[in-house]
């Protein structure tokens, strides 16, 4: 339980700290984006929106494969699915 009272209290003078800066000092940080896998700070117009951490450029790969998969066999599914209703009512294609 301590190491969760520390990173509360990280936190909390994390917290007080920016209250205490002026407003002025807060609208100083330029327009970013940041790595969708390790969260880093990234150019704005970055298009993959990932860092050049090889591991995340692996990672990021590695998801957009399996979205892709998904997002097909998303419409492969219901497709033979309402092909086999098709065929059931209408007596299975058979004479």
């Amino acid at each position: 339980m301590a190491k969760g009272s520390k990173m509360a209290e990280k936190i909390r003078s994390n917290v007080d700290r920016v209250r205490k800066q002026s407003k002025t000092d807060l609208k100083s940080v330029p327009p970013h984006r940041h790595c969708v896998i390790c969260r880093s700070v990234i150019r704005i117009d970055a298009d993959p929106p990932i860092c050049s951490n090889p591991e995340c450029l692996a990672k990021h790969s590695k998801n957009e494969r399996s979205r892709k998969q998904l997002s097909v066999l998303m419409y492969i599914f219901p497709a033979i699915a309402v092909l086999l209703v098709i065929l059931n009512v209408t007596g299975g294609g058979g004479v």
